[in-house]
């Protein structure tokens, strides 16, 4: 018994052996080797539980008969009916008997078995009923379990051979859908759709036929879904699984061919109603570029009138037709791509009225229609741009009859401001040779060219108002001098104009001068902020300010008029580079002296003066020098020499000496200066001046006087020359020029605020 109970737990697991191994041997294909190996296998399982079976099933009744032999009749009732009722139970007519077919292959095998144990125990019983030993009412009980038994098998067998021939309907309604499905998902599988006609039509009809043989097919799904509901009413636990899901695959699937059918349908009449639409687009896009043919045609033969009012309407009249011609050129192209077909078999026939395909090859008509554009399309260009043009000229000549040179001229200075530009930048572009003329064209399209809003006729209206004695070139100076704006604050203000600052007739001071360079590479004036200047190539940052009509830079310590400076550091002005002298006077000449009075102690000579306002930077002493700088008279008084000074020839900051004579104004030395020396301080004072021969032996070490008396050691001639001509030593001195032959003026200088 115990055994039998370890057999019965083998039982699930031998089930689900056999139902693996059966999935295994049906994915296999028919030519597979494994698929007979797998077969081999099953089989040897079922036989060796089927003999297991055998052998527990015969066992069972030798014990049994041992038992009745042995005398012990109530043991070997008591295990027969045992048995009976266990076997009674599994043969009620409440178990499920439905299921797929490996299930109900499972349950006949199952009940062969019972029927063979059944059958082994009929000897068994039939002994027992002739051994007279058995009380009657177990004899009884024993042969009504029999006989019940006995019927519950007939009819599970009855119902088993019910269930299988229910379960091989099912499974070959399943088979048939699962052989059918993957040929028909291929046929629909998606393709691209030819552009013939034809062909659609031909597709058309195969889908009809595919429509119909997917309805034939209804039938089955209908019939498997029916047999599935059929199956799970009454179905084995161990079936239910399967069986639904045969079913669910197979209706999902069944119901994506259905909606994949009906869209690969509306594809194609879609489809075949595009190339319909196509074929009768073709034909009236050529109908109406004929008509546009012709009306362009018409049109080019008509001249375009003289009338600007005229020739706006037919302007915006043609742009309204180019317009409609653009707009369909979208559907031309489209045409044009789809309608180009491949070369035809020889046995295609035409089945519309429509024939897109005359030849083998590309599609004359949409030949035609490409041709067709291609003129009506340039027929347009040409009649736009002749049109543009006529208004173009007529507007220009409209605008000319009230040509007003002034507001031209103000328009063109207003651009060149905006543009941060010269005048003379277009001229020195275009003058190639240098000569200073201009020819109309190189005027006229060198104009254009720098895109200033303007025409060919104001243009050559301007040429011809300059263009007075050569009517072939215009003259440089004559067009800067007629664009040179107002300038002047009267002038502006009877001109009924606002005042202008200081800031803008400081501008145009400056542009007024920059503008006289005639240079290629023009000396340039760069506004940084408002009075702050940078001037050529040079990075340093001027001041410069306005003061009674003159524009004053400060240089230094001190102010210079804006056209001294521009003489010593323009090169236009300046000239070669031996002229270094000569600017260096003018310069030295025109700025503010910064000495002490006379009489005043050396060391108080670096001290701020109320007298001489220059050295701080202010413009007090400039306003009284601003009509000339050139004509500055040495209002000084003469100097004092201490007893303890050099004499007249040492170049010292504190308190240079000078020598007697009458106020004349500085005159320009046209001799390059030499550079001053500093020699030591002895005790008795000697008058050296350096030459500009270099020393043949080493410059010996100097001292300079400080304020406390002290002796700074410094070395001759060792700081940087500024582009005045000044000379800043690297001690604490300051270097002073000569003027003349007897005098001696330090170079200005912002000195330290008094102590």
């Amino acid at each position: 018994q115990r055994f039998q109970h370890q057999l019965a737990a083998k039982h699930q697991a031998f089930y689900s052996a056999t139902r693996l191994g059966r999935n295994l041997k049906d994915r296999c294909t028919k030519a597979d080797p494994e698929r007979d190996v797998l077969q081999q296998m099953l089989d040897e399982l079922k036989n060796k539980w089927n003999a297991v079976r055998s052998v527990v099933s015969r066992s069972q009744n030798k014990l049994d008969e041992a038992l009745l032999t042995s005398g012990r009749v109530a043991d070997a009732i008591s295990s027969l009916l045992e048995w009976l009722g266990k076997a009674e139970a599994s043969l009620a007519e409440d178990q499920p008997t439905m299921g797929d077919t490996d299930t109900i292959h499972m349950l006949i095998e199952q009940h062969k078995t019972m029927q063979q144990e059944l059958g082994a125990r009929e000897q068994t019983v039939a002994a027992m009923k002739a051994s007279g030993d058995i009380p009657a009412a177990h004899l009884e009980e024993l042969e009504n379990t029999w006989d019940r038994v006995n019927h519950l098998a007939d009819i599970r067998e009855g119902r088993l051979r019910e269930s299988l021939k229910l379960a091989e309907e099912f499974q070959d309604a399943v088979q048939i859908m699962r052989d059918f499905l993957p040929q028909a998902e291929a046929e629909l599988k998606f393709r691209a759709l030819p552009d013939d006609e034809m062909a659609i039509v031909q597709l058309i009809e195969k889908h009809e036929k595919f429509q119909e043989e997917l309805r034939n097919h209804q039938e089955c799904i209908d019939k498997i879904r029916d047999l599935a509901e059929e199956i799970l009413q009454n179905c084995h636990p161990n079936a239910i699984r399967f069986v639904k899901y045969y079913l669910t695959i197979t209706q999902t699937r069944w119901d994506q061919l259905l909606q994949r059918g009906k869209n690969q349908e509306k594809r194609l009449q879609d489809e075949l109603r595009n190339i319909q639409g196509n074929a009768a687009l073709v034909e009236e896009l050529l109908a109406w570029l004929t008509d546009a043919q012709v009306l362009l045609s018409t049109k080019e033969r008509d001249p375009i009138p003289d009338d600007l009012k005229v020739v706006e309407d037919l302007y915006k009249e043609h742009l309204e037709f180019h317009d409609e011609v653009t707009s369909k050129n979208n559907d031309v192209e489209r045409l044009t791509k789809i309608l180009t077909l491949e070369p035809k078999s020889p046995g295609r026939h035409f089945g519309s009225n429509m024939k897109l395909n005359d030849l083998d090859g590309y599609n004359p008509r949409v030949l035609t229609l490409q041709n067709k554009w291609r003129t009506v399309w340039r027929m347009s260009i040409d009649r736009k741009k002749a049109l543009q043009d006529a208004l173009d000229t007529l507007q220009e000549l409209e605008g000319l009859k009230t040509f007003d040179f002034e507001v031209w001229k103000t328009k063109y200075l207003n651009w060149i401001k905006a543009k941060k530009l010269r005048i003379t930048d277009f001229f020195r572009r275009q003058d190639k040779d240098g000569d200073g003329f201009l020819s109309r064209e190189e005027f006229v399209n060198g104009m254009l060219h720098t895109h200033f809003p303007t025409n060919k006729t104001e243009l050559h209206a301007v040429f011809d108002m300059f263009a007075t004695t050569n009517r072939h070139f215009i003259e440089y100076k004559d067009f800067i001098e007629a664009m040179k704006p107002v300038r002047h604050q009267k002038a502006r203000l009877q001109s009924g104009k606002r005042q202008m600052t200081d800031g803008e007739l400081i501008h145009d001071e400056i542009e007024k001068e920059i503008s006289q360079c005639q240079c290629r590479n023009s000396f340039r004036a760069e506004m940084i902020d408002e009075g702050k200047y940078r001037f050529g190539e040079k990075q340093n940052i001027r001041l410069v300010r306005f003061l009674n009509s003159t524009v004053m830079v400060r240089v230094g310590g001190g102010w210079v008029t804006l056209d001294e400076f521009l003489e010593t550091n323009d090169p236009c002005r300046a000239g070669s580079s031996g002229d270094n002298s000569l600017r260096r006077s003018r310069v030295t000449s025109s700025m503010v002296n910064l000495s002490g009075t006379s009489g005043a102690p050396p060391r108080n000579t670096m001290r701020k003066s109320s007298d001489f306002g220059g050295s701080t930077g202010s413009l007090q002493r400039t306003k009284r020098l601003s009509n000339s700088s050139s004509n500055i008279t040495n209002s000084q008084s003469k100097s004092r020499l201490p007893p303890s000074t050099p004499t007249r020839g040492m170049n010292s900051s504190y308190g240079s000496p000078r020598t007697s004579q009458s106020p004349s104004p500085y005159s320009r030395s046209k001799t390059p200066q030499p550079t001053p020396t500093y020699v030591p301080r002895s005790n008795t004072p000697t008058s050296r001046l350096s030459t500009g021969t270099p020393r043949s032996a080493m410059t010996p070490k100097t001292s300079t006087p400080t304020r406390s008396g002290r002796t700074t050691p410094t070395y001759p001639a060792t700081g940087r020359t500024t582009p005045s001509g000044r000379t800043t030593p690297s001690g604490r001195t300051t270097p002073t020029m000569q003027n003349g032959s007897n005098s001696m003026r330090r170079l200005p200088s912002t000195p330290k605020g008094p102590r």
